[in-house]
Parts: structure tokens; sequence; C-alpha cells
């Protein structure tokens, strides 16, 4: 039995699409108009400026409207879906051979422990999972076998317990992307899409989900299916006409109605801008949700917090009624118990961050037994699925077809005023030293990228820390930096000046034959102390995200130069 929040998201009146294509229009319209001032705008800065706002409603006249060049324009997540869609049979055909494997040569249970050791068939079976931060599969260059992570494994494992007969249902706490930006608009869309195929009952939203255009959110819904979005204290304008968001959310399962909701907290709905969201205090928002499970006559209530722990540690204090409150937190490894407070019979799940492991509660009916709780870390012991495989093929293939331009990614002058001109221009009198770095994974860096089952060569994120001449963190390139392999395939690769800075100016002295005083001076903005490479340069990409094993001490000897 469906509760009256589920029903409200579905109509069979034809007039909805017709709303929700003109809603989105309109909305494209006003965000196209938005895209194009926040790029003047950071081409005006030093750094590209950081839209938080959210993306105002508005017609723009015909006659009012940017005309822009095609490789210029930023075509819609859902245009560019549809475009990529037709081509989706062949990239299916193209990643099957690439499947993942599980992989025998690493004992992962030896490594992350065992998991469901001693479980018995549950009545049902809950996986909570939370805070992806855009990490579709995990990222970095301690190889799959080293790192936790990503929707493929996750998929894996749901198909795992179900097929053991097991009853699954699957909530997600929100939070799938951390930034914004057609990138992140694009990455939102997939990931929703990937959820919905994985069979996810409930979706709440984050503080950067939020932030983006709201049709991004509107091109998930469909006619026959209750829009995929929970949240109890995050109002869309566009609720009453197609239910885009549900108070909550009553599921049956196993013989069980299991009732959930989701709460977006005030460390983050304080930040919200965005007009065509109305943010209430958990405090206000909660009492009437609550009233409306207790009459759902539900066996058990979850809380899904998008918040802090400290947080949702008051909420568990605070709304007693829940069973379980389920938050993200930022340990690593999240604890492998649900937390239990002395005031209170609401315990308190934390799943960690960047989906590396997801929460998994098996529900049972004999007393002695009510509740196992499960910490799952997403490591090689789960193959993958084709399914997930294909989706990050065609989120690639998006990418490329936008091009940096199309995604909004544009060149700055670096902090320093100084260019790039490639490594090559630095062997004529650094021979010994350009020989070394020739050998090391640094001069092929692009190539890894381009030589993965999935290329990831058109991707900002990843290739930001993969040639010469970009900011590795914020994902955007200097002037006279990377652009492409067509255009500077001469800084593809780590470079040289990743690290010691553009040289343009340093190979001009050297070549004109400078004064010593300008030698010198260009000699000496050119020097990188190994303190500095420590303590700065290297950790630009080999930090926690992407390296979170890396040693200096250990690594410098293999690239000593």
């Amino acid at each position: 039995m469906e509760s009256s929040m589920t029903k409200r998201c579905s109509t069979t009146d034809s007039a909805f699409y017709w709303k929700l294509f003109l809603s989105s229009v309109v909305l494209f319209l006003g965000c196209s108009q938005r895209f194009s001032s926040q790029e003047k705008a950071a081409s005006d800065q030093v750094r590209p400026r950081r839209e938080k706002t959210g993306f105002i409603i508005r017609l723009v006249a015909d006659d009012g409207t940017e005309k822009r060049d095609k490789e210029e324009k930023f075509d819609p997540p859902d245009r560019v879906i549809a475009a990529v869609e037709e081509r989706e049979p062949k990239v299916i055909a193209a990643v099957e051979e690439h499947e993942p494997q599980k992989t025998a040569s690493v004992d992962f249970e030896t490594r992350n422990g065992k998991i469901f050791s001693n479980w018995e068939k549950p009545k049902t079976t809950i996986v909570f999972s939370g805070m992806l931060d855009g990490y579709i599969e995990p990222c970095g260059c301690a190889g799959l076998d080293n790192q936790k992570g990503g929707v493929s494994r996750r998929h894996s494992l749901i198909r795992e317990l179900q097929s053991k007969g097991w009853p699954v249902i699957s909530l997600d706490l929100g939070g799938m992307v951390q930034r914004t930006g057609p990138q992140a608009a694009i990455k939102y869309q997939r990931l929703i899409a990937a959820h919905q195929i994985l069979g996810y009952d409930a979706i709440g939203l984050g503080a950067h989900d939020l932030k983006l255009p709201t049709e991004t959110l509107l091109a998930q819904l469909s006619q026959d299916k209750p829009s995929p979005f929970v949240t109890a204290n995050v109002v869309s304008i566009f609720d009453d006409d197609f239910g885009l968001t549900a108070r909550y959310r009553v599921i049956d399962s196993g013989g069980l109605r299991i009732g959930v909701t989701q709460v977006l907290g005030e460390k983050y709905g304080n930040d919200l801008q965005n007009p065509d969201f109305q943010y209430q205090p958990p405090s206000e928002a909660m009492p009437p949700v609550i009233k409306q499970l207790k009459a759902e006559k539900c066996d058990l209530l979850f809380l899904l917090a998008n918040a802090s722990v400290a947080e949702a540690r008051k909420m568990a204090e605070e709304f007693t009624a829940f069973d379980f409150v389920v938050v993200a937190g930022d340990s690593d490894p999240p604890p492998p118990q649900p937390e239990t407070s002395k005031d209170t019979s609401t315990q308190l799940i934390e799943l960690g961050h960047k989906g590396m492991y997801v929460g998994v509660l098996g529900v049972y009916s004999h007393p002695q037994r009510h509740f196992l709780y499960q910490r799952v870390p997403l490591d090689g012991r789960f193959s993958g699925s084709q399914e997930m495989v294909a989706m990050l093929a065609a989120y690639q293939d998006q990418l490329k077809e936008q091009g940096l331009a199309g995604l909004g990614v544009r060149a700055i002058g670096h902090p320093s005023g100084h260019q790039f001109v490639g490594s090559a221009a630095c062997e004529e009198c650094h021979s010994e030293e350009y020989a070394i770095w020739e050998e090391t994974p640094h001069a092929h860096a692009m190539e890894t990228l381009i030589q993965l089952s999935t290329p990831r060569s058109f991707d900002p994120e990843c290739i930001s820390c993969h040639v010469t001449g970009w900011e590795p963190q914020e994902h955007y390139p200097f002037a006279s930096g990377y652009e492409s392999m067509a255009k500077t395939p001469h800084l593809a690769g780590m470079g040289c000046e990743n690290c010691h800075g553009g040289g343009a100016k340093h190979v001009a002295a050297e070549n004109e034959l400078s004064d010593e005083a300008e030698l010198e001076q260009r000699r000496a903005e050119m020097r990188l102390t190994l303190e500095q490479a420590k303590n700065h340069a290297c950790a630009n990409c080999h930090d926690l995200d992407n390296s979170p094993s890396f040693d200096f001490d250990k690594y410098w000897p293999e690239v000593e130069h």
C-alpha cells in the first residue's frame, strides 16, 4: 500500500509532461543566462568564482539571448544524455570485454574483514549509502585493489544480497556531488539514473545537490514512477505540480512496513540559496512528518540525516520516534556498529564519506536477534557490474561531447604570470634530469587515462593531475596550459613545470643570452627545494583523495633528479 505522499508523485494526466517540459524550458533559459554571466565574472578574477546561489526562473526574450558559438554552448544534461544514448548500444558493446573481474591475488577478507558472518536470512535487508561526493568510482594512484568505493561495486553487493533471496531496501541520504556547474549536473543525472537501476527506494537531497539547476532534478521525473527524492525539510516550488519531493516514503518489504524520511541539517540548510527551494529547520519540519509516519502504522522508522555527526546525534536524542538515524560523517573507517544513546533507544549509524562503505541492516523477527548490522567496505571482493561500467563510459562520452568550453571550463592566467612551454624545452640544459623524468610514470600520466578500458582523457576532474599547466584541486587550466592532445600534445603528462612553475620566461632568458642578473632571477624562480616539494607541490595531486597512503620520503627516491 502506497503512502499518500508517494501517490501524489505520479499522475495519469498527460498535462504532466507539458508542465514539466515548459518548466524545464523556463529553467534552462534562466540557467543559460546565469552560466553566461558567471563566465564573464570569472574571467575578471585570478580564480574562478564558485557560484553558491540557486538558479533564478525567468524567461529571456529572443532578442536578449546571447548568441554563442557551437563550441561555447552548454547543452542541458538531459539533451546531451539523449544524444549519447543513441550511441549507447555501441558504448555497451565496447565495454563488454572490460567487465570488472574479482582480483584473486588480494585477500580482501584479511585486509578489510569478513562480512555477514553467521547471518541467517533476514525478514528484510536495508542498504544505506550517502555523501558519494561525486566519486562514481575510486580515484587515484594507489590502484583499484587498494581503494574502496564505486557504484559498480555497490551494484554487485546489492545483487549478491538479492541472489541469496534476501528482500532488499536501498536508501541514500543524498550528497551525490560536491561541485556545481555543467559537469556536476551531468554527473548528478547519471548517478540518479544509476541509483534507480540499483533499485533505490528513497534518495535524499544534499547541500551541493540543491545548488544544481532545478531542471537537473526535474529531468529525473517520469509519469509512471514516483519521484526518487524524499526530504522532510526542503520544499520545492514544483512539489504541487510535479511532486518533485515527498516528505516521507513507506516501503513494504518482508511483511514489514518501513517508514523513511530525510532531513538536511542546519549546517548545510542555512547556506541554501536556491530560490526554487525553501528550507525549514528540522525542529519545525519534523513533528508533522513524524505524526504522518505514525499514522501509517510503520514497524520501523528511519531518519536519513544529511548533516554533521554532531547534528545527527542531537536529532537521535530529539526525535525519539525513529529507530535509527543514519548519517555519513567523515570517519575512515566508520564505526563498525550503531551507536546507542544513554537517554534514548534510537541508534545512530555512521557510514563514512565518498561511498567507500555502505551500511547493511538485517531485520529479524525473534527478539534475541532483532537487528544485525554490517559495515561493508566496497573493495575488490565485489567484481562490479557491466551496467555501471556502461554508465561510466556513457558519462565520459558526454564529457567528450561537451568539450571543455561546453563544460564551462575556462583558462585563466597563472597567479605568477608565468606561462608553460613543455618539458621538452628543459632537455637541452637539464639532460640528466630530463632522462630520469622521462622514465617515470609522471611523464606518461596522460597515457594512463587514454589507455584505461573506459578512457578519462576528456574529464577535467581527471586530467588536471595528468597534464601540465592545470590547477589540480579546482580542475581548470591556466593560460598556455594543456588544451587537448590535438592542440597541445607537448603538455600531456605531469611535466617539470607543474612543480617548478611555468618556464617560458626562463627559457627565453637562456635562449636570448640575457644579462647575468636576469638569468639568475629566472633561474631562482624555477628552483624548488625538497622541503617545498614535500609540503606543497606533491600534495597538490597526491592528496588524501587520490593517494591516501602517499609517503614523500618513500616515493621521492623513485623520481629523484
